[in-house]
């Protein structure tokens, strides 16, 4: 048979999707507070081998004090739980004294719930409006699939499956209000400026639920215990 010329054509075809191949296939909601994208693929890659351990989680180790991202998950457990119109300090106590009791909190959690810091909340305006909406949302959980370009702006024609958790929402008759509690350590006057290291958390949020709830996100409001202050992006 007669020998065919080569063909250099299918050797110098480009990947159609390479920018795909630089982001990951899935991100969650809070990844996307403004660290840059190299560390976040970083972050993605495999990790070396460690061996599995058995220990006792820290909460459940007596002796041991909650680290702060416990006391933070201990504040967020009981947001999921606690009655908003029990604006009182010993109701709220009582009510977290109850979820232990309910072994819905350990009692390391119990103890590191600062009761007075949310009958702050329940008493500020932003909880107020929380406990008098028809419609709320409390730990609502999504996966949906979004574009890219809220993971790089510069993708915008790829996809990527966000996954989240938003601690609080509520519906108004403008749209629904996501609220985001957080438990950083920060003195008063600082809200604006920790605020903006979670706007992207945030937009992520709003993009999520609008599509899954079909309604438009009225606001975003970031809620700080540490200064008992409310932050509206």
């Amino acid at each position: 048979p007669q020998e065919q010329p080569f063909d250099p054509a299918p050797l110098e075809r480009r990947y159609a999707h390479e920018r795909a191949a630089l982001i990951p296939t899935k991100v969650t909601a809070t990844a996307l507070k403004g660290r840059e994208l190299d560390q976040e693929i970083n972050q993605g890659a495999p990790l070396p081998y460690r061996a599995p351990s058995f220990a006792k989680p820290r909460f459940l180790q007596k002796g041991h004090a909650l680290t702060g991202a416990e006391r933070g998950t201990a504040i967020h457990l009981a947001m999921q739980y606690v009655d908003f119109s029990a604006a009182d300090e010993s109701a709220v106590a009582a009510q977290i004294a109850d979820l232990e009791r309910r072994r819905l909190m350990t009692p390391e959690q119990a103890r590191a719930v600062d009761c007075a810091a949310i009958a702050a909340f329940l008493r500020s305006p932003l909880g107020r409006r929380v406990a008098a909406a028809d419609t709320v949302y409390r730990e609502y959980r999504f996966a949906l699939l979004m574009s890219a370009a809220l993971y790089d702006p510069s993708i915008t024609d790829e996809e990527l499956l966000l996954q989240g958790v938003v601690d609080c929402a509520f519906d108004t008759p403008e749209g629904l209000v996501i609220v985001d509690f957080k438990t950083d350590r920060i003195a008063p006057g600082g809200e604006a400026r920790r605020a903006e290291t979670y706007r992207s958390q945030l937009q992520a949020y709003a993009a999520a639920l609008s599509r899954v709830l079909e309604r438009p996100v009225a606001e975003k409001v970031l809620y700080f215990f540490a200064t008992g202050r409310e932050f509206a992006l």
